[in-house]
């Protein structure tokens, strides 16, 4: 029994626990920012604030290991517009794979919803690297000010702004050398953004290395061979570096990419020129412009909440008044090929892939939990197996140890689903309620930095968490 007066109790909830494999209807207790109690029929008398949650489910805080919040969009939107998005489909624990700390900061201060936010330095030719072929020194210099900035390691855009072989796995071994995160959108100059990137794992990874490789089902889209195929393929690639790679999938059906074409016309970026072969459009601002016209391709327009997609002769407008350097979409992510990555399973019972992701922030694609919902009730996922994917694995991915389960002395991050709506309807941070239906109500948020960024933290005057990266899933397994 709690011996001190919780802040909250939430009752008759149905508490999906994948740590503790419990599945049951209880209470939780709340106080001063913890878990303080999980059982039947607690005490109320003292709490509070009591919140009855009858039929509704109570997992862990779904955390989103591969947001853009903080990403530089060409100037598309501001910073941290994405913040509130990410909240309000039930996230109470993000991750920016590959955006701007100041960005970030920027964003939680004028944005923020009350999420825990963390960040990885993107590396892109001309902005945070001098050109595309960096040299050693360079790539550990540039480690160490994204991890004094207080993001967690390093993001490669391989699909966007490939390095040669060499210079990929070089980057790897520096963010491995000094227990860095280190995700990889794969391709290189000697692949691309499909299952021929993926094939280049072992090789890059070398005996030792160690990495986040993002959304799969990305890599399986029927490029190369089927997509049953490539889906094939990619599980087996994942499984041969088993215990060396974390990995995700998102579940939304549009992507989103950049339509900039060169000075001849050509499409310049490797993911954009693959949505146009898959429908036999040429690889040209004229094929995109047909794409868009046809209503195949999106382009992104802000608006005050976020991003909206356009098609037609609006997109096109849109395409050419941006002069081709805009956000673009496609609907090329297959629900079958996100399924079976999903729900993929080794003969232990494991999960081949480890979490679900959105990809997505600040773009119209904050699905998780909706689509995970989806496949519970297809009978892919249990239950708690699909709060094992959204909360209990991301958190260990990240090294998070307070997060992802629901227990006493465990962080009071909690995500409440509807199951009759298939959404989240409620969401807490630290005890504190941020999301209530569907509309964000928290207000700024807190960093997850590394020691290295600590100086920096405390000049952004913002909350912020000190964790080890070599807790997470990647180093210590």
């Amino acid at each position: 029994m709690t011996t001190t007066r919780p802040d909250l109790v939430l009752t008759s909830a149905r508490i999906l626990d994948p740590a503790t494999n419990t599945d049951a209807i209880m209470d939780v207790a709340v106080t001063s920012g913890k878990i303080s109690e999980v059982g039947e029929h607690l005490d109320t008398s003292t709490a509070g604030d009591i919140i009855d949650l009858s039929g509704r489910w109570l997992i862990p805080g779904m955390i989103d290991t591969h947001v853009h919040v903080g990403g530089e969009l060409d100037g598309v939107t501001d910073p941290g517009t994405g913040m509130r998005a990410v909240v309000e489909a039930g996230a109470t624990t993000v991750v920016d794979l590959g955006g701007s700390m100041e960005r970030i900061v920027n964003g939680i201060r004028k944005h923020g919803a009350g999420a825990n936010v963390a960040g990885l330095g993107m590396l892109k030719p001309g902005v945070t690297l001098p050109d595309d072929d960096p040299s050693p020194s360079i790539v550990r210099s540039t480690l160490d000010k994204a991890l004094k900035s207080g993001q967690l390691g390093l993001k490669m855009w391989g699909g966007y702004y490939p390095f040669s072989m060499d210079v990929t796995a070089d980057i790897i071994a520096a963010c491995n050398e000094r227990l860095a995160y280190v995700a990889f959108h794969v391709g290189t100059k000697s692949s691309g953004s499909r299952l021929d990137g993926m094939r280049e794992l072992p090789a890059l990874l070398g005996q030792h290395g160690r990495a986040h490789i993002a959304h799969i089902n990305a890599y399986c889209r029927g490029s190369i061979l089927s997509p049953a195929e490539e889906i094939a393929e990619a599980l087996e690639i994942l499984e041969s570096l088993r215990g060396r790679v974390v990995s995700e999938v998102h579940l939304a059906r549009p992507n989103f990419t950049r339509g900039e074409c060169d000075e001849d016309g050509n499409v310049r970026m490797d993911v954009a020129r693959n949505c146009l072969r898959l429908r036999n459009y040429p690889t040209t601002r004229e094929g995109m412009r047909k794409a868009i016209t046809d209503g195949y391709g999106s382009a992104v327009r802000q608006t005050p909440s976020g991003l909206s997609l356009v098609t037609g002769a609006e997109g096109v407008k849109i395409f050419d008044d941006g002069d081709s350097v805009i956000g673009m979409s496609f609907p090329v992510n297959r629900a079958d090929t996100a399924f079976q990555l999903t729900t993929a399973k080794r003969k232990d019972d494991s999960f081949i892939v480890d979490a679900i992701a959105s990809d997505a922030g600040v773009l119209p694609r904050n699905v998780n939990i909706e689509q995970a919902m989806n496949i519970v009730k297809f009978g892919g996922l249990t239950p708690l197996e699909m709060a094992q994917k959204l909360s209990f694995n991301p958190a260990r991915m990240i090294g998070l140890t307070r997060k992802g389960r629901i227990a006493p002395g465990m962080d009071a991050d909690l995500t409440v689903i509807s199951p009759e709506q298939g959404r989240a309807v409620m969401s807490f941070v630290a005890g504190e309620m941020v999301m209530m239906d569907g509309r964000a109500v928290g207000h700024s948020g807190k960093l997850l930095i590394t020691n290295a960024g600590e100086t920096a933290a405390a000049r952004y005057d913002l909350p912020y968490e000190t964790i080890d990266i070599s807790n997470s899933l990647l180093y210590a397994v």
